[in-house]
């Protein structure tokens, strides 16, 4: 039983780490998901999963060396932390789990490396239309995610980009 109870402490802490990180650090970090679609299957699992999370918590925060008071209070105050988080996922999906940044144009491709990429593209937040404009250097890393950087395509070095002019997952009639 304690293994169990270790393992669940374990997933749990390392649950929310990477779920703090996510939704506070991780927003500013230059590194996205290749793919918008894995960008909402990651906030997804994030958001649906807080909930579960925090009631997996009762696996190891309750032991039977506590008095019997504050194990009581631990297992009404969970359930109550849970629901709140629950209605606060609501929230934050208008933020995190719609949104992703999509592909209008590419408009250059590096002559060395035609992998790395200038595009210009549009926060798409779904049926809430567009929230806004970038453009950006996109540079694979780790095959799933690309390291992003704000560029100017007026003082980039044009010797060193192909232009290309592709239409992106934007499509236009």
């Amino acid at each position: 039983m304690r293994r169990i109870q270790k393992i669940f402490k374990w997933i749990t802490l390392l649950f929310f780490g990477i779920a703090i990180y996510a939704m506070t650090i991780g927003q500013v970090v230059p590194i996205e998901f290749a793919d918008w679609h894995h960008t909402h299957l990651f906030y997804d699992i994030i958001l649906q999963g807080l909930p579960i999370a925090i009631l997996l918590t009762l696996g190891w925060t309750l032991k039977k060396d506590r008095p019997q008071k504050t194990n009581i209070v631990i297992v009404i105050l969970t359930p109550i932390i849970a629901g709140g988080m629950f209605i606060g996922t609501i929230f934050l999906m208008f933020s995190f789990g719609f949104g992703a940044w999509v592909d209008e144009e590419i408009i250059y491709e590096r002559r060395e490396n035609p992998k790395v990429t200038i595009r210009h593209q549009m926060w798409d937040i779904g049926a809430f239309g567009y929230g806004g404009q970038r453009t950006v250097k996109l540079t694979p890393f780790l095959g799933f995610l690309n390291l992003v950087e704000i560029v100017d395509t007026a003082t980039i070095d044009k010797k060193n980009w192909t232009l290309v002019e592709k239409e992106g997952e934007i499509k236009f009639p």
